[in-house]
């Protein structure tokens, strides 16, 4: 029964970064309340299965990918929904899984970039640059939440979460 309490609670938290992903795909946001979701959860999950997380590892990766993403936003690199949900996820990794948490976003963005770099690049329509998908138009920024997501399934893919 705990067992099967985990899992529902570790899906939820993937669910919620999917979400994310979904929601910065379309509209450029990351709704605060998914970030504070996938906390809350984790709080769940480790009340639930104490024996399983080290909470000092934990917040140390909060701490870190708070950090970086402070760092990546003041140079403008990262917006503020996604320097929320990556040390959220963070707290599910600790720091023994963030290397894969970390390695799977930087591939994901790296594909993202380009993959968007040659969409946006294709001639524009009759209708002009409005005409198209916002994430496709040359002046916007790229939706990281998407790779941050892939980043957390790579990492729960990983370990087999």
């Amino acid at each position: 029964m705990i067992e099967q309490l985990a899992q529902l609670l570790g899906i939820a938290a993937l669910l919620c970064v999917v979400a994310a992903a979904l929601f910065d795909l379309r509209s450029f946001e990351i709704p605060d309340s998914l970030s504070i979701a996938v906390v809350i959860l984790f709080v769940g999950y480790a009340l639930v299965t104490p024996h399983s997380v080290s909470w000092l590892s934990s917040i140390a990766a909060f701490a870190l990918c708070l950090a970086l993403g402070i760092l990546l936003f003041w140079r403008g690199w990262m917006g503020g929904g996604d320097v929320k949900l990556l040390p959220a996820i963070g707290l599910w990794t600790g720091m023994g899984g963030l290397p894969q948490l970390l390695l799977g976003t930087a591939l994901a963005g790296g594909v993202l970039a380009v993959g968007l770099l040659l969409l946006r690049a294709l001639p524009v329509p009759a209708g002009g640059p409005e005409a198209r998908p916002r994430v496709l138009r040359r002046s916007e920024p790229l939706p990281y939440g998407v790779a941050i997501a892939a980043g957390a399934l790579f990492w729960a893919w990983q370990t087999r979460f």
